[in-house]
């Protein structure tokens, strides 16, 4: 492999060593992607101001987020399918993050399970929680959550449904996959990327066979607030993310 200065080299490494149809899940976005362009320029917009003549020998990115140490202000954000850009990729994704001292956030719509994760890290993570039509549903996520020991559940408010997802359509992307000619093509010429696939330990279906709520409003926040206090849960009150004890 060659030498990695960026995160775009990253990107580009990930573009020849994995299928088209699972790099595009995570590379696109939803319609002709004017929002994903547009949370790019932003961030880019983001400078950091120079400071000199000042003592910078003592200097520190040492932080606290939800009242967790973390070395600096940043934390891996929910990747759905993580485990499909190589075999076990959330459980690589959180082990990677522990070790650099950040927080990782393992998605709703993840391949490694909740247990899986728990039992092949050192540290407690967190959840993201879609709101499901299915409370019963809901209610085991929160559940298995807790028992995974996991320090925050981080809901999410702004995906009632699925926006149209221009590249999924394309590559067959849907809920099951349909497989296209070209994309088993495409997979036959990654060998490598197969193989991760196929040893990796943790795996469970991902079909989820109920659909988001389609507004998260205050009354779903307070039956969320008793489930999981219900499960000994201490809930911070306005930030999304709900940690637990």
């Amino acid at each position: 492999m060659k030498p990695v200065t960026c995160i775009e080299d990253l990107r580009r490494a990930a573009a020849c060593r994995v299928p088209r149809a699972f790099f595009d899940y995570v590379e696109g976005g939803s319609y002709a992607e004017e929002t994903l362009r547009a949370n790019r320029a932003d961030f880019e917009r983001i400078k950091l101001r120079q400071r000199v003549l000042i003592d910078v020998s003592a200097r520190s990115t040492h932080t606290t987020i939800l009242g967790e140490p973390v070395v600096l202000p940043l934390a891996l954000a929910p990747v759905g399918l993580a485990g499909m850009q190589r075999g076990d990729g959330e459980i690589l994704a959180c082990r990677a993050a522990q070790e650099m001292g950040i927080q990782y956030c393992l998605p709703t719509m993840s391949v490694c399970s909740i247990e899986d994760v728990a039992a092949a890290v050192a540290k407690p993570f967190w959840f993201q929680l879609h709101f499901m039509k299915d409370r019963g549903f809901t209610r085991s996520l929160v559940e298995r959550a807790a028992a995974a020991r996991c320090s925050a559940l981080v809901v999410t408010v702004d995906l009632p449904v699925f926006g149209q997802r221009h590249r999924d359509i394309r590559n067959g992307m849907g809920m099951p996959p349909k497989l296209r000619v070209r994309t088993v093509m495409d997979i036959a010429t990654k060998p490598a990327w197969a193989l991760s696939i196929l040893r990796g330990r943790h795996r469970r279906r991902l079909l989820l066979k109920t659909r988001r709520e389609i507004a998260v409003q205050p009354i779903l926040c307070d039956w969320l607030t008793r489930v999981t206090v219900s499960r000994g849960a201490r809930i911070d009150v306005d930030v999304d993310p709900v940690s637990f004890l």
